[in-house]
């Protein structure tokens, strides 16, 4: 009996100590995460602690996105993604310090824990600016940051929308754009919950939220507000894809259309599959199904399950010169484009066309500039040279 006892208590002791959580800095969770398998989680528990170092603001369904680190400051050692708030608790600020406890993963070259449970040690005591500011302003002040950091401080912006990418009924959340006047270049309201009404192109919206700078797009992230519904009728200029191509060439680096476009002409090629989940899908555009251009893309067009390569459309929305600045390892980056959610009208059936070449069915992406054709697993420049 005292065997079995010895054995059963031994049992016991293991199963607690596998199931302990193992404390962590933010430094050594970022260090064993490193060592993990790309988007795989680990299969051990973790508690991480550390010091809010960056966050825009924004909780979905009880949930936020921060960065932590092992002193307080700016600095992005360790991701909480979409990570669990105490109920009853508010959004956390820079300078909270917390735990969270999960799995660690890694994805890419980004070191981060997924919907973890947050437990708040202590709350910073953080004061916040109020700044009212033009679109350009908020433009200019947004580019001033490094890339995927955001303001501490909260700014309010008043403006016409010039385009719509989305809304979600679910969260009462939307998402548009500013255009500034100077420049055409756009601040993107990126998924605001509206007070009331949804924002049209042409209403005045009022918008109090952080800024955030993703790659070339500035985001304000944030509440939003319908100040005056426009009474305006927009006009929408019928294109080809070529005069679609040559309007988006002739804008600046980064700007968008005021103008709405209807752009008539064939599905090339299927750049992003459709998604249920976004209900959208990105294709490039030709007049001309023997002699296809590659340069002109419907990205992230709203709906789009039936669509083929070959099927004849009419996409319509706002033309995007997009562009982001070169790097170190990278060239710059120039695509031409619809915005996203731009809407989708089939014309004369979605079997698309007959006798499509090899070359025409092949998947087109542009990559660091420069247009890449992915053929039965292999990928070609334009000029139908195997990239290595």
């Amino acid at each position: 009996m005292k065997k079995i006892f010895t054995i059963c208590a031994a049992l016991v002791a293991a199963m607690t100590m596998s199931a302990a959580i193992t404390e962590m800095t933010c430094a050594e969770a970022a260090a064993a995460a490193a060592l993990l398998e790309d988007k795989t989680a680990g299969k051990d528990s973790v508690a991480v602690t550390g010091y809010v170092t960056n966050t825009d603001g924004k909780i979905s369904k009880g949930q936020q996105v921060f960065w932590m680190d092992d002193e307080k400051g700016t600095k992005k050692t360790f991701e909480g993604y979409w990570c669990n708030l105490p109920e009853g608790e508010g959004a956390l600020n820079v300078g909270d310090k917390v735990v969270i406890k999960g799995f660690l993963m890694r994805y890419s070259s980004t070191y981060e824990m997924k919907n973890g449970d947050i437990t708040i040690l202590e709350r910073a005591n953080v004061k916040f600016d109020t700044i009212p500011v033009t679109i350009c302003e908020a433009i200019e002040e947004g580019e001033a940051l490094a890339d995927g950091d955001n303001t501490q401080d909260y700014f309010v912006v008043e403006g016409v929308v010039s385009t719509i990418d989305s809304q979600n009924d679910t969260y009462h959340t939307q998402q548009f754009n500013l255009t500034c006047d100077k420049n055409s270049k756009t601040l993107q309201a990126y998924n605001v919950t509206m007070d009331g009404d949804y924002a049209a192109i042409g209403d005045s919206v009022l918008i109090i939220g952080k800024l955030k700078k993703f790659g070339s797009i500035i985001e304000i992230i944030g509440d939003g507000k319908v100040t005056k519904k426009s009474d305006v009728k927009i006009d929408t200029l019928s294109v080809t894809v070529a005069e679609a191509l040559a309007a988006a060439q002739a804008l600046e680096n980064g700007a968008t259309s005021k103008e709405v476009y209807a752009v008539t002409g064939y599905v090339d090629s299927i750049s992003y599959a459709y998604s249920e989940q976004y209900d959208n899908i990105s294709f490039f555009m030709c007049d001309d199904m023997a002699n296809p251009v590659y340069e002109f893309q419907a990205y992230r067009a709203k709906g789009g399950k039936d669509l083929n390569v070959g099927t004849k459309v009419i996409v319509t929305g706002n033309l995007i010169h997009y562009y982001k600045a070169a790097t170190e390892d990278k060239a710059e980056l120039h695509s031409y484009q619809m915005n996203a959610g731009a809407t989708i009208e089939i014309v004369g059936g979605t079997e698309g066309v007959e006798n499509i070449t090899i070359e025409n069915a092949a998947t087109k992406l542009i990559e660091n500039g420069q247009l890449v054709i992915i053929r039965n697993g292999v990928r070609y420049n334009a000029a139908g040279t195997v990239i290595e």
